[in-house]
């Protein structure tokens, strides 16, 4: 199976939440959150010890902001969104081709090998395909997609099927 496709701000946002959700950080965040917490709380029994405390609460609230963050990622959606921009991938355009030991993409300046054992996480929404392979995120809209093709990349990458 052979398409054609680019990647739109809200592709790389939906794509960027969707990894974010399915690559365990919400455990991370847990663990963000409660340090944080810990250093709230040793801030305020040594609050009479000067200027340390006040440092201890700063960072506290910083690891509870980060933690709430990695617990919800479509906070940041803006954040990706700018962060797309300086990724220059705006009017790039890619070529793929999915068959069943994996897919190759081929953009204007690099071309990518990807079988399927080397995927993880991947996952879908309502908008993209996502596809996680040696620390590169590939974004599959579902609009350049049709539907028998969107089936055929779901079995595939080994997705359930909707």
């Amino acid at each position: 199976m052979e398409f054609d496709y680019e990647i739109s701000a809200d592709d790389y946002a939906a794509a960027a939440i969707l990894y974010h959700k399915l690559s365990r950080k919400l455990r991370v965040g847990r663990g963000w959150i409660f340090a944080g917490a810990v250093l709230l709380v040793v801030t305020l029994l040594e609050r009479d010890r000067g200027l340390s405390p006040i440092l201890l609460g700063a960072i506290g609230v910083w690891w509870i902001w980060a933690g709430i963050g990695s617990l919800f990622p479509g906070m940041f959606q803006r954040s990706y969104r700018k962060y797309y921009r300086q990724l220059y991938l705006a009017g790039e355009k890619y070529h793929a081709c999915v068959d069943q030991d994996g897919f190759q993409v081929v953009g204007r300046n690099r071309t990518w090998n990807n079988p399927w054992t080397e995927v993880s996480p991947k996952g879908e929404d309502d908008h993209v395909f996502m596809l996680h392979s040696r620390g590169t995120l590939f974004i599959f809209a579902k609009r350049y997609l049709a539907e028998e093709q969107q089936r055929t990349l779901r079995d595939l990458a080994g997705l359930p099927s909707v």
